[in-house]
């Protein structure tokens, strides 16, 4: 240690506290590998240094890390470096008490899971070619009452529609998936509460189908039977919703098959050759069928809702995706197989009928109508003919003699002085304020009685 001693003081150089880190970055994996595929090829000489490696690999970087397939790999690499300089991860728990080791395994299952999609529908793109318009892909969307704690989702209706480019919706399946038991106790409220503003379903719904057995076979039916199912393909905040729900369908009809629960975003994206996800992501959102009729089932077309109906919802994203690719295909729209229909029966036997069916809707716009801020309440004895008689003698008095000018006990305040009847706010700046009327019982000086107050705020003194 270097000691030194200068004008009587001993001077000890302090250690830095910084350590030096060498932070591996996702271009320092892309550097690595290049720098190992020119060795192989004798196009790097081992001599060099590292920063002559840099500038060698920069330009390539720079030119390609707007693509994601191509940073993909190299983000993995720093992912999992950065997991393994953290140590052993099983004992190590976040704020919930979950296993930071159970937390990357889920990560990266749902990371896998995504990729596995995403290739498997840009293959089914590429594999049908130029007969693209006229394959069948199946859409999906599923109702629950409510969502609990524990992310399960209680099931109360499900629909799919089976759709091209070409025709357009060709067959619809709709069911109402009864509940059953699996309602946990305490959310019975939750879920009226719920279907109150959404799809107006009860767990009391009359109509429910109990044997998830049938339910199982005229779905697996509608997709076309056999051991491996087509996708359904949902919006991605529907994901797992329809996960969970078409779970429930298989585990209560104890049936080995899987559903895939696929995006259809991502769909979008391989039929209409948009640069991106979020394009197309942004296209199906805006949901431009909404508020079309016809397009539901019979009960929430008779409640006056088929907003919120399953098949309804399906059919407008049909729509939706047809609209956005009609100009790449040439699609001859079609109303009611590409567009909502032109005109809609209405079947008055089937309103009839909801007054023996279970359901709740909520009537009132409007649960409480707040008061705007500043208003205040008008007094039951108000008299605008005392408004012109009124004013604060003991005010004037003492304003008068701060300014040395003498003025009468009592006087008159004309109608120019006095701001007309009101609703608004009393201003902060105002000389008068409320005091009580008992205050003023003994002070009255007779005939009739003064005003006290401002706007709103007047009492009879």
């Amino acid at each position: 240690m270097d000691v030194r001693i200068s004008d009587g003081w001993l001077r000890i150089p302090a250690k830095s506290g910084k350590k030096s880190k060498s932070v591996r970055s996702p271009f320092w994996f892309f550097m690595m590998e290049q720098k190992e595929r020119w060795e192989q090829e004798d196009k790097w000489d081992k001599k060099k240094t590292m920063e002559e490696l840099v500038q060698a690999t920069i330009p390539i970087w720079k030119e390609n890390k707007a693509d994601p397939v191509f940073l993909a790999p190299y983000i993995e690499q720093h992912r999992e470096w950065k997991m393994n300089r953290m140590g052993d991860l099983e004992n190590k728990y976040d704020s919930l008490g979950r296993s930071l080791a159970d937390i990357q395994r889920e990560a990266q299952r749902v990371r896998k899971k995504e990729e596995d999609m995403n290739k498997e529908i840009e293959e089914t793109v590429i594999r049908a070619g130029n007969t693209v318009a006229r394959t069948s892909f199946f859409v999906a969307h599923f109702n629950f009452l409510c969502r609990t704690q524990q992310d399960f989702y209680i099931p109360c209706e499900g629909a799919v529609v089976e759709f091209s480019l070409e025709k357009g919706v060709i067959r619809c399946w709709q069911e109402f998936l009864s509940p059953l038991d699996s309602i946990p106790v305490g959310y019975k409220y939750k879920c009226i509460q719920s279907s109150r503003v959404t799809h107006n379903l009860t767990p009391d719904f009359e109509h429910y189908q109990t044997d998830y057995s049938k339910i199982m076979a005229s779905l697996v039916q509608f997709l076309g039977g056999g051991d491996k199912q087509p996708p359904l393909y949902v919006m991605p905040d529907h994901v797992d919703a329809a996960d969970c729900i078409t779970q429930f369908i298989t585990n209560k009809a104890n049936s080995q098959l899987d559903f895939k629960i696929f995006s259809l975003p991502k769909l979008l994206q391989e039929l209409g050759h948009y640069p991106s996800i979020h394009i197309a992501q942004a296209l199906m959102e805006e949901d431009r069928f909404s508020h079309h009729a016809g397009l539901g089932c019979q009960f929430h077309e008779s409640l006056g809702n088929p907003h919120h109906c399953s098949l309804s919802i399906c059919k407008r994203m049909l729509f939706t995706l047809s609209a956005s690719c009609s100009n790449l295909y040439r699609l001859h729209l079609k109303p009611g197989r590409h567009l909502p229909p032109d005109q809609v029966e209405h079947n008055l036997a089937n309103k009839l009928q909801l007054s023996h069916i279970s359901f709740v809707t909520e009537e009132r716009i409007n649960r409480k109508v707040p008061t705007p801020g500043g208003v205040t309440a008008m007094p039951t004895e108000f008299d605008p003919k005392l408004m012109v008689q009124r004013r604060d003698s003991e005010y004037c008095s003492s304003k008068a003699a701060s300014n040395h000018v003498s003025v009468p006990a009592t006087p008159t305040l004309s109608v120019s002085h006095v701001l007309p009847m009101s609703m608004g706010a009393i201003p902060k700046t105002t000389p008068f304020k409320a005091r009580d009327i008992r205050e003023k019982a003994g002070r009255s000086h007779g005939g009739a009685p003064a005003v006290h107050g401002w706007g709103d705020n007047i009492r009879l003194l």
